[in-house]
């Protein structure tokens, strides 16, 4: 979830009035508001320890001001602290609440962390969050109370906010900047209507409330540009750069204190880096390997080999190619996909050994390939492609669910690996649709396609019924529609369901049946 700043004007706050409510200057103070999930609590108060420190050392700056921080015991209790601390109003506060895991009022020396830890389910995001807050508060001691809305400029404003977040993240131990980096244009490379460079710049309260109900991908844009600009105009010193504009803009407009910090004017910034964005999103996907100390390295080179066969498979059948810039981490063994999915997922252990058994593994940017498991020439063709279609398939519907197609978008996936082994000599479509027939009937019955329309409706069939049998299903169906329609059929169907949104709509138009018939036609089918 994104996070919204309230930086409005302030009453400045000094060493001496800090000091006559009897709280030490820049300190920071964590209360509750009924009773936050332990963890959250626990790395809201590390973060919160931590941080002044942190600025001094990293930035050469000092909070000069006691800061509040308020963490709720969940969505209600959010809303409450939202409406009776930070004035929200009762128009916005639903929205708000929905949309944020945090707010910051400078002007109240106040931030307000959501605890439910549905909103903040890692540490990596605890940590973030709580730091991407306070430093609104240092952008606001900084300038002296002009650093929010139209005054300042919302990209860098949240893009530096998202920045020091990955920074704390990375000082504590729960992820990376690179990966904050590679996740941000991840999210905006698989984003359907991203928000635009233009809409990102002076803004009204009302207008950065839309930027995030309309899922606009805003936060992400912001950091991608905040990075690019640290990257190219930061001359080796990103933080004291960020210091330097925020004590300009305490005296200058937006414009003059980014010039004069970066040496670009910011219309000249926004040019240069449109252009590079576009290129971006334009070349083909780039895998940056990473091998693990004890993986297989003629197996990984392997993989790596037949991963460029399926790119040009996919390409070849499809049109298009995959975009973006991936990390592939290669593992060794069980307990080291565990380890690597902690390092560089930031995910509990439990969670990461629920999945330690899997061929792959993704975690937006990052791709784990359990290399025992591909060692195998046909299972290294196979899962290659597999991957591959599926991460396409993903990006150009900009949806996880395959716009309620869950099953088309794993079927297809798994079906194009089949393919390429076909191609290979390693048996042909119809006849692993034949084996996939002859083991669904081996046990009872399996649910209809169209209740698989969901990553949810396909997890809790996973927990009825056996997850191979359940993949079979999908690949068998999918198998169906290549048969009938070939390959064409499948990504002319992509290609309508990203430009409808409606998955299901676009099935009946391309292949002319509801996808009620063609799941009850799959049933009579297999049983």
């Amino acid at each position: 979830m994104g996070v919204l700043s309230l930086l409005g004007g302030a009453q400045w706050c000094r060493d001496g009035i800090a000091r006559m409510d009897g709280r030490e200057p820049g300190r920071i103070y964590v209360d509750t508001l009924g009773t936050p999930d332990a963890e959250v609590l626990q790395d809201v108060k590390q973060v919160a320890g931590f941080f002044p420190q942190f600025m001094h050392e990293k930035f050469q700056v000092k909070l000069e001001c006691p800061i509040d921080v308020l963490v709720s015991a969940d969505r209600n209790t959010y809303e409450e602290l939202l409406r009776k601390r930070m004035d929200v109003s009762p128009e916005t506060l639903k929205e708000k609440a929905q949309f944020t895991s945090g707010q910051s009022s400078g002007s109240k020396g106040l931030c307000i962390i959501n605890g439910d830890k549905n909103s903040l389910k890692k540490n990596n995001n605890r940590y973030s969050t709580t730091a991407h807050e306070l430093f609104h508060q240092m952008q606001h001691e900084l300038s002296r109370g002009k650093s929010g809305y139209e005054n300042s400029l919302y990209w860098l404003e949240e893009g530096s906010a998202d920045y020091v977040g990955a920074l704390v993240s990375e000082a504590l131990g729960a992820g990376s900047v690179e990966k904050w980096y590679l996740d941000a244009k991840f999210a905006l490379q698989y984003a359907k209507n991203p928000a635009t460079v233009g809409q990102l710049q002076s803004t009204t309260e009302e207008e950065r409330l839309q930027l995030l109900t309309t899922k606009a991908h805003s936060y992400d844009l912001s950091d991608v540009m905040t990075y690019y600009l640290l990257q190219h105009y930061g001359a080796g010193q990103p933080e004291a750069k960020i210091v330097a504009f925020y004590k300009k803009l305490g005296s200058d407009k937006a414009d003059k204190a980014f010039a004069e910090t970066f040496g670009i004017e910011r219309d000249a910034f926004l040019q240069e880096f449109a252009g590079w964005w576009q290129a971006e999103c334009s070349h083909p996907a780039k895998f940056r390997v990473i091998i693990r100390g004890n993986a297989d390295k003629a197996a990984v080179e392997q993989f790596v080999n037949q991963l460029e066969q399926s790119r040009n498979w996919l390409k070849r059948h499809s049109g298009g190619e995959l975009k973006g810039d991936y990390q592939l981490v290669f593992v060794g063994s069980a307990d080291d996909f565990v380890a690597a999915e902690m390092e560089y997922g930031s995910i509990s252990e439990a969670e990461a050994r629920s999945i330690a058994g899997s061929v792959w593994a993704e975690n937006n940017s990052t791709l784990f390939i359990n290399t025992p498991q591909v060692a195998d020439n046909v299972q290294s063709i196979f899962v290659s492609s597999a991957m591959l279609c599926r991460l396409y398939m993903v990006q150009q519907l900009a949806s996880e669910d395959g716009s309620d197609m869950a099953w088309l978008l794993r079927g297809a996936s798994y079906v194009s690996g089949v393919a390429r082994l076909g191609e290979s000599g390693h048996g042909d479509i119809a006849a692993y649709q034949r084996h996939w027939r002859k083991k669904l009937r081996e046990s009872q019955p399996m649910p209809t396609l169209d209740k698989l329309s969901t990553s949810k409706a396909l997890q809790e069939a996973g927990r009825q019924y056996e997850g191979e049998r359940l993949s079979n299903l999908c690949e068998y169906a999918a198998a169906e529609l290549v048969h009938r329609y070939g390959w064409q059929g499948i990504f002319n169907w992509l290609s309508d369901a990203r430009q409808s949104g409606d998955g299901k709509k676009a099935f009946s138009q391309v292949f002319g049946i509801t996808v009620t018939d063609f799941a009850a036609q799959v049933h009579m089918m297999l049983y």
